[in-house]
């Protein structure tokens, strides 16, 4: 799906709900994502002709259907249902299309239950991250030794992982920008079937891109999905790091530093409003890990935790592209790195993280997970303070306290998320006022959940001190 600003997307759903669609070559070509000409389904290959004349068959009553039909198409194409891979009704070359094109039909009607499911699913988060896992995945037990820049790449013997890009950037006449880059990476099964198509993989790569225009009041966000195979996506440590999912991409260019690429003329931006970016980030700091060692446990249970470190105080330079206009930035990022197979424990909805970077180099990582309460479980508010010159302290639950000071309510998901905070630390000195540059930088896509820049103002043992960040709100969504 193409996303474009909160207002523009308003106006596609309202047109598109009530009128038939086709389930069409583009539509099947977003998530499948096999190149721009065919399409690969098992092992029986359409080109792009004959996909347009199958797709055309086949009426789904509206855009929600639509979107349900393909979800489920593209879990049951994957790989996520290994049987439809190793059995002999696996597809072939001489089954007459025919065949093929009833099977596809049957199995959408008789599976228009789980189409259902799977659309009210899609966007909570913590129905991803805390449903029951296949045992064949590893769990984070313990610490491990990360290594740079090979534990930059994937670990797909986890099923989870994300690489998580923010920053809050300025021109020289001081219009200030935030951006979001989140590169997402499922693991559909532990183990790799044995297929010959150099398409096939358990691997789903999904990709957020998010651009903040303080000055205009303006949001803007996109999605984009594909298969980790035949190099549509993936992610590598050693030699080089690179994270990618297509055209969009966090690649090293030289060492210590990091080149994040968007181009406004992207296959998944629309011509109107043209967005893009292109960043160079300069790693001035050692990774921050997070936890005990980079161990971040989640909840009581053993295994539900995730290796988690940071990136912080990149120095960041560039170019970013907002309505087709593109301005000199320069400013400060930050980078997140976490993976693991369980994060949420049972009875926990979301959570409310914060990423803070000051003007005299301290910086702040903290998080609280949330209850369907939507009350932040005391158990388990956990941080990191890093300071200039690099000592770093594990924050607990007794060392802050962190009170929202307003709301904001979407109008398109009806969610009402926390809109500015005060953050106490009574026993180091420091009171923080978190307020967001613009109150609506809700992402709405396959996940709807709140992830904005926002500006700090406060005190260090008395010392004022100004600084920007980032603040992501899942779970508040009804």
């Amino acid at each position: 799906m193409k996303f474009r600003s909160d207002r523009d997307l308003e106006s596609v759903e309202d047109r598109n709900l009530s009128k038939p669609k086709l389930l069409s070559i583009e539509t099947i070509g977003f998530l499948l994502k096999l190149n721009k000409s065919t399409i690969t389904l098992s092992q029986w290959i359409f080109n792009d002709s004959q996909l347009r004349l199958f797709m055309g068959t086949l009426h789904v009553p509206n855009m929600r259907m639509l979107h349900q039909l393909i979800r489920f198409v593209n879990t049951k194409i994957s790989g996520s249902v290994p049987e439809l891979m190793t059995q002999s009704t696996q597809l072939r070359s001489n089954i007459p299309r025919v065949i093929f094109c009833l099977w596809f039909v049957i199995l959408a009607v008789v599976e228009s239950p789980n189409l259902a499911n799977a659309q009210r699913n899609s966007t909570s988060v913590s129905d991803v991250l805390s449903s029951e896992t296949d045992g064949g995945f590893a769990r984070a037990l313990a610490p491990m030794m990360l290594q740079f820049p090979r534990d930059h790449g994937a670990h797909p013997e986890y099923q989870i992982e994300w690489w998580y890009y923010t920053g809050n950037l300025h021109t020289n006449d001081g219009k200030a920008f935030g951006y979001q880059l989140t590169f997402f990476r499922f693991a559909l099964t532990p183990q790799m079937p044995e297929r010959t198509s150099h398409f096939a993989t358990n691997q789903v790569y999904m990709a957020h891109f998010a651009v903040t225009d303080a000055a205009q009041g303006e949001y803007f966000c996109f999605e984009r999905r594909s298969r980790g195979a035949a190099g549509l996506a993936g992610a590598t440590g050693d030699p080089t790091y690179k994270v990618w999912l297509e055209d969009w991409s966090a690649t090293e260019i030289e060492p210590d530093v990091m080149r994040l690429h968007v181009p406004s003329t992207s296959d998944h931006i629309e011509a109107e409003p043209q967005l893009g970016l292109s960043l160079n980030l300069r790693q001035i700091r050692p990774p921050i890990l997070h936890g005990d060692l980079g161990l971040s446990q989640k909840g009581p249970e053993l295994g539900n935790a995730t290796y988690y470190y940071s990136l912080v105080g990149l120095e960041t330079t560039g170019e970013i592209t907002v309505n087709g206009k593109t301005a000199t930035v320069s400013g400060i990022s930050w980078m997140d790195h976490e993976f693991g197979t369980s994060f949420l424990g049972e009875g926990f909805v979301g959570w409310d993280w914060f990423s803070l970077q000051l003007e005299d180099g301290t910086t702040l990582m903290l998080y609280c997970l949330r209850r369907s309460d939507q009350s932040c479980d005391p158990q388990t508010f956990e941080g990191t303070l890093a300071y200039p010159d690099g000592q770093q302290l594990h924050i607990g639950r007794t060392d802050f306290t962190l009170t929202p000071t307003g709301q904001w309510r979407s109008p398109k998901s009806g969610a009402t998320y926390p809109s500015g905070w005060d953050i106490t630390f009574p026993e180091l000195k420091i009171a923080l006022q978190v307020e967001p540059l613009i109150p609506n930088q809700e992402f709405r896509a396959s996940f709807t959940y709140w992830e904005g820049a926002v500006q700090v103002h406060g005190q260090i043992d008395s010392a004022a001190v100004d600084g920007y960040g980032y603040v992501e709100l899942t779970g508040y969504q009804r």
